[in-house]
């Protein structure tokens, strides 16, 4: 066996067997939000499969869900969902880069401020990092969620116009 087909196999081997709780929480946290985003923006479609065909990446979505807030552009949170991207594309990779600490004390100083408010904050800034990552992305969910029902209310007027609009016409999916 080739010196470095060796040396690849036990990288893969090493880097299998230990779990890494961050990259876990990351990446599926990441997922989550994505699908938050997904969500928000189908609200303002009226025809998902044009929206699915563009492709966007992630960094787009957000920016195109942030463009469509009414009130909320402003909000810190944004910064925090851009932080939990930017780790993740670190992560993406390269397992062990050197960014990789920078970008997470970054992250956790914008949730720290996002969540100054909370009652618990400085407990929670004693656990860990994959369990202040959990919670960072567990508010950038929670800001989506009621971002999510606002555009279920617009998208409700949009369709109410539509059936004055339009009576004769077959309703429109909403």
């Amino acid at each position: 066996m080739l010196p470095e087909m060796h040396h690849a196999m036990q990288r893969f081997q090493q880097e299998m067997e230990q779990v890494d709780d961050v990259a876990h929480v990351l990446l599926k946290g990441h997922l989550l939000i994505e699908e938050g985003v997904n969500r928000v923006l189908e609200q303002y479609v009226f025809h998902r499969e044009h929206l699915r065909e563009a492709r966007l990446s992630f960094h787009h979505k957000v920016l195109l869900a942030r463009a469509l807030c009414l009130r909320k552009n402003t909000f810190g949170v944004w910064e925090l969902i851009g932080a939990i991207n930017s780790l993740r594309n670190v992560l993406a990779h390269s397992l062990q880069s050197p960014e990789r600490q920078k970008k997470l004390a970054t992250l956790k100083a914008i949730y720290f401020r996002e969540a100054a408010e909370f009652e618990s904050i400085e407990e929670v800034k004693k656990q860990s990092d994959a369990a202040i990552l959990t919670r960072a992305c567990s508010h950038c969910g929670g800001f989506l969620a009621t971002f999510e029902g606002d555009s279920k209310a617009f998208r409700q007027m949009v369709h109410a116009m539509d059936r004055t609009i339009n009576p004769d016409e077959p309703e429109f999916e909403l």
